[in-house]
């Protein structure tokens, strides 16, 4: 692990900036820039209901090449109209223009709230600035401008070796509420929660999306912190090659290797947002086991943490392991209550269908903890699956039920 998130890696520059979106005057207008034109991939939201940057973003990484990315925070320029589609496209063409690249180069990305439209004058009127401020130090100022709120930046980078060659990939993400992603891969045949990740890697465009999907899978799609899809979902990856290691490839140890590094960032990220999360005050990791298919264990753990009687119950402390079963059971997944067990911590609580009797002072013990684990055992198969979630909060419902206001 490094410092410098998503600079770390050759040939990246980044800075941040208000320009006037928030009241606050926090930063909310972040840019990324490779030195060169990248192979680039990108995962985006299965909501039905998407904001331009979303559609425009999948029709230019068609090419799978990119070179900057531009983001804004306070705002998601979604759910208005024709004129969102002009504002993100006129963003990343006021960009590119200041960056003298090609407009098609610059994926955007927009968080906050839904249906206002976006104040791209602000924008554009703060972009000179923005780019001539660009840095390698510049990774901080831009994790800053994409937070909403989000009370902490989120941001991680690391070093390991491709034949003897150093690659680097760095990565920065935001996330508080509004989190229940299930991002894909755009059909080539094959808040909101943002995040950007950079690599010098020499790396084949197909392995890169491979890689992408095969991280998010098993660390952003396997969060929640509401239940609640965003518009804006998406995890961009640039990758600008000036590593000069030997080609990573699918099927090799180069590639698992690299997928190991990416899925570790991600990872970490996951997890620092749903620790930051809108009102929560506990991080909860369920654990599935012995699911008959994987599917059926990612199933059952993201139905588990998406559960509000269960997360009201870890807000509470209270032990009501009834609520785990009961969720367990309405997942779209094969379950057998006979051969159901369930575990608090490391006490067993459910046994074959029936309960393991526990003092009660024990139980209470476990879920007065800041950091919880539930364990769902299945009994059916090999597979396995580890979803994050956190506890709802009355701090959350204060939040958001004045987020507009």
């Amino acid at each position: 692990m490094i410092e410098g998130g998503v600079t770390a890696p050759l040939g990246f520059k980044a800075n941040g900036a208000a320009c006037g979106i928030k009241r606050s005057k926090k930063r909310d207008l972040s840019l990324i820039v490779s030195e060169r034109r990248c192979d680039a991939a990108g995962v985006f939201t299965t909501n039905k209901v998407q904001a331009p940057c979303v559609i425009i973003n999948k029709e230019r990484l068609k090419d799978q090449k990119a070179q900057a990315i531009i983001a804004n925070s306070g705002n998601a320029n979604c759910m208005t109209g024709k004129s969102g589609f002009k504002n993100s496209e006129l963003m990343a063409r006021t960009a590119a223009r200041s960056l003298k690249i090609k407009a098609d180069d610059v994926l955007t990305a927009s968080t906050g709230v839904i249906g206002k439209p976006l104040p791209i004058k602000k924008i554009m009127a703060a972009l000179p600035a923005l780019v001539k401020g660009l840095s390698r130090k510049g990774h901080e100022p831009a994790a800053h401008g994409i937070l909403t709120t989000d009370r902490v930046i989120k941001e991680t980078a690391a070093e390991f070796h491709v034949a003897g060659k150093k690659v680097r990939i760095g990565a920065m993400a935001k996330g508080a509420g509004m989190i229940h992603p299930q991002m894909e891969l755009p059909p080539l045949k094959h808040a909101t929660m943002l995040c950007f990740i950079t690599t010098d890697a020499v790396i084949a465009s197909t392995a890169l999306r491979d890689a992408l999907k095969q991280a998010v899978d098993k660390t952003f799609n396997l969060m929640t912190i509401d239940g609640d899809m965003s518009t804006n979902d998406m995890a961009l990856i640039l990758a600008s090659g000036l590593a000069q290691n030997k080609r990573i490839v699918e099927k090799t140890k180069e590639f698992r290797a690299f997928c190991g590094v990416l899925e570790a960032l991600c990872l970490a990220l996951a997890k620092e947002m749903v620790k930051d999360a809108e009102g929560a005050t506990k991080f909860v990791e369920i654990l599935v086991r012995r699911a008959e298919t994987r599917e059926d264990a990612r199933r059952v753990a993201r139905t588990v943490a998406g559960s509000n009687l269960v997360k009201c119950a870890l807000f509470g402390s209270d032990p009501n392991w009834g609520r785990i079963a009961a969720a367990v059971g309405y997942a779209p997944a094969r379950v057998d209550p006979w051969k159901l067990h369930l575990y608090l911590g490391k006490e067993l609580v459910l046994r074959n269908g029936g309960r393991v009797k526990k003092k009660a002072v024990i139980l209470n013990r476990i879920f007065a903890h800041k950091n919880i684990k539930i364990t769902v055992d299945l009994g059916l198969g090999r597979y396995g699956a580890t979803a994050y979630t956190c506890d709802l909060s009355t701090n959350y419902v204060r939040i958001n039920s004045a987020y507009r206001t």
